[in-house]
């Protein structure tokens, strides 16, 4: 066994089990495993944590404790866990399939295990022709391909209208600061209103918009070009009467029930005519997660040859250090009797009998050893003493 995968994501638990796994110290996780393992790294996003463990030993007792104290996750091994990392940071596995974002926070997971001396070749290795794969996949498919978030289709109806105006945004929520994130990419005039005069004064001075009070939003309306509502409300913040003027031309209601009376006499778009067009998108996007698997079907197979190569030398490797080990050894033993300048011609004779013993061992273990089983591998390692 060559790489263990520990999953928490919101594909395996609900959010307050998994709220229990992000809220695990990167150190504490280091600690338990130090001992059977000889790489880890963690990978954090705003709906997975997973770990990733090369096992030195056997780790079982510590994934069971570290289950009995925060819940089980799933878990995963070898290839599987290779082929799971290629899909995690080809966005294959995200809850919005083709994530932008996903790719750069799997790079920074493996920058930030190099820079801690975490790991090593093989989860280096496989994290970073994961990363090439899926910069494969994103150029080779259009799983990114079209938008698939509320708040960036909203900014794209504008951009498709050729809207260069003033806007006005109104909410200060998760919702609406996105949208506004959107909004001040395309250099629009913006002001946000709200009934919270302390989250507005946070909005003002990160963004460096301007903004007001929802009940002053009546006085202001004709002044903007397009509106866009997403605030939470049982009664519409807005009715048709409220609109004595052309302007806005553009509304957008994000609200669910609505903020916005329906209006005929202008451009308006409701939430349900929005969440379509997003589901449109996903749709398309998973329909070619095909291609994207069939390209990892490609791949992974050099992929396994070479861990297997890794895992033959690193066997091999051991086998010289302990020889060797045993060789120093005894040489300090004959030296007591034999003497000091003997040492010399001991070390040519330890060495000379090292290499012949195993020259034949080791150059079938590489010609061969790719073609082992998971089990024959084991099987050896355990023969020769590993």
């Amino acid at each position: 066994m060559f790489l263990i995968n520990i999953i928490a994501s919101y594909r395996d638990m609900d959010l307050n089990l998994l709220g229990k796994w992000t809220s695990i110290d990167d150190k504490y996780i280091i600690n338990n495993f130090k001992d059977v393992s000889s790489e880890i790294l963690i990978l954090r996003t705003c709906n997975r944590f997973e770990i990733y463990i090369v096992p030195r030993e056997d780790a079982s007792e510590k994934i069971k404790n570290l289950f009995l104290r925060y819940g089980k996750a799933r878990v995963l091994y070898d290839m599987d866990a290779v082929r799971h990392i290629i899909q995690v940071s080809a966005g294959m596995d995200s809850m919005i399939p083709g994530e932008q974002d996903i790719q750069r926070q799997v790079k920074e997971a493996l920058n930030n295990s190099i820079k801690n001396n975490t790991s090593g070749k093989i989860i280096n290795y496989i994290f970073m022709k994961a990363l090439n794969i899926s910069k494969l996949i994103r150029s080779s498919t259009k799983i990114g391909n079209g938008i698939v978030s509320i708040p960036q289709t909203s900014v794209r109806i504008l951009e498709t209208m050729a809207l260069k105006g003033k806007v006005c945004l109104i909410g200060t929520g998760k919702v609406a600061n996105s949208i506004l994130k959107y909004l001040i990419n395309n250099n629009y005039e913006i002001t946000v209103f709200g009934r919270n005069e302390e989250k507005l004064k946070i909005i003002r001075d990160k963004y460096n918009v301007k903004t007001d009070l929802i009940k002053n939003i009546k006085d202001e309306l004709s002044k903007f070009d397009a509106i866009i509502s997403a605030i939470s409300v049982n009664e519409p913040v807005l009715k048709k009467e409220d609109f004595n003027s052309v302007k806005p031309s553009i509304v957008i209601d994000l609200g669910n029930p609505r903020n916005i009376e329906t209006l005929e006499d202008r451009y308006y778009i409701d939430l349900e005519y929005i969440k379509k067009y997003v589901d449109k998108n996903i749709i398309r996007r998973k329909e070619e997660m095909e291609k994207a698997n069939n390209i990892i079907n490609d791949k992974i197979s050099t992929i396994d040859e070479k861990i297997k190569s890794m895992e033959i030398e690193e066997l091999i490797s051991n086998l010289f250090k302990k020889a060797n080990s045993i060789k120093e050894e005894e040489i300090e033993e004959s030296v007591k009797i034999l003497g000091e300048g003997s040492r010399e011609i001991l070390e040519k004779y330890g060495n000379s009998l090292i290499k012949k013993i195993y020259s034949r061992m080791v150059t079938n273990l590489r010609k061969n050893g790719s073609k082992l089983t998971k089990d024959q591998f084991e099987i050896l390692k355990k023969i020769l003493g590993e």
